[in-house]
């Protein structure tokens, strides 16, 4: 079955004048911003820009082949993709510009975007999801129960680029991307949301009852295109109400959030009639173990478990990848089963997803616990 590369086989020989963006088009670009342009792609202060194609070929002079794909990532396809896209008269005269990529261990944030430049100077802003390193993880978490710093960076990146780059804006982003996107157009300025066309949220996390109902996500609920897989975790956390299409993907289980994975039809993602009834069973009770714990409970459950991951010297996903990886990790359950309140937080939770999951299963409904506040 085809992916987003056989698309590129099928589609890169038609401009964007030739035939309009879709769907693809836009997870394409969206899992573009995974690639690390630092030091390549002038920042939002340049007024320079370069092509993908030019992008693409001083990337690939400064790394291997094989060293990437010999690294312990997730994200390591990505440059890959941009090899391929980089060949195509589709996406290789694209202008790339405006990329911003920060990591503050002071702030607990990461956050990265890019902004590329269509034909008759339409733009497309990619925000990245959560890459590699565990600042961006613990941001992921967080957003159960504050809003977190990316947020409001995505917020100020598509202000000062709908002030600097006149003409039709199109966001998107996978994962926590996806969410920074929605969040993005939802708290823009008013003259900048109003030229925002559409904004794809590819499985990323939902938001609070309060971020929905407020009046800038009502301005932009319609404009906004969800995708899922069948076994969809990233994004079915929290709330969500707007509509969303279920793809289907070559992947199994947490390996379907892998955008590269999803299979496409044509111009389209291939839909599914309804998600699978297991991981529909598993969103459920996932969704509710998230609320039926307080605010201040996931505050300190991030918190606490966070903490012993730094002091167990896991930085980055990378780290799995190394040598002593059974160390560190080994280190790290170590010190959770040390740690008497971080411990029977884990067992009540463990406890907790194994009750709800069984209720699940069971055909008549039980009254379920009741939720906290958040």
């Amino acid at each position: 079955m085809a992916n987003m590369i056989d698309y590129l086989n099928w589609r890169g020989d038609l401009t964007f004048a030739q035939s309009p963006m879709n769907e693809i088009d836009s997870l394409i670009l969206a899992n573009l911003s995974y690639v690390p342009f630092d030091s390549i792609v002038p920042s939002p202060w340049e007024r320079e820009r370069i092509t993908l194609r030019e992008a693409s070929h001083a990337f690939w002079k400064e790394r291997e082949e094989k060293q990437l794909l010999q690294e312990f990532s997730l994200i390591k396809m990505a440059p890959f993709a941009m090899r391929r896209l980089a060949e195509t008269k589709r996406f290789g005269d694209l202008y790339l510009m405006k990329y911003q990529n920060s990591v503050s261990k002071t702030e607990e944030s990461q956050f990265s975007a890019l902004c590329i430049q269509m034909e008759d100077k339409k733009y497309y802003i990619a925000f990245r999801g959560t890459d590699d390193s565990m600042i961006g993880w613990k941001e992921n978490f967080k957003m159960c129960f504050e809003t977190v710093p990316a947020q409001r960076k995505a917020v100020d990146y598509l202000n000062y680029v709908g002030k600097t780059c006149n003409g039709p804006i199109w966001l998107g982003g996978h994962s926590k991307g996806g969410n920074l996107s929605v969040y993005a157009a939802a708290k823009a300025k008013p003259e900048v949301q109003n030229r925002i066309m559409e904004i794809y949220n590819f499985d990323g996390p939902g938001f609070s009852k309060k971020m929905l109902s407020s009046n800038g996500y009502q301005n932009i609920r319609q404009r906004i295109r969800k995708y899922v897989p069948t076994a969809s975790f990233i994004g079915m956390l929290l709330e969500h109400d707007e509509e969303y299409t279920v793809v289907s993907s070559e992947g199994r289980g947490i390996m379907q959030h892998d955008p590269i994975s999803w299979r496409v039809l044509g111009t389209r993602l291939i839909a599914m009639p309804k998600q699978k009834k297991d991981s529909r069973l598993m969103d459920q009770t996932l969704h509710d173990w998230i609320y039926s714990l307080s605010l201040e409970e996931r505050k300190r459950f991030v918190t606490a478990f966070f903490h012993l991951v730094e002091e167990s010297d896991i930085e980055s996903l990378r780290d799995f990848g190394e040598k002593r990886w059974r160390y560190k990790l080994w280190n790290l359950q170590r010190s959770i089963w040390k740690n008497p309140d971080l411990k029977q937080m884990i067992k009540d939770s463990r406890h907790w997803l194994i009750e709800e999951f069984s209720r699940s299963l069971t055909p008549e409904k039980p009254l379920r616990r009741k939720k906290k506040d958040g």
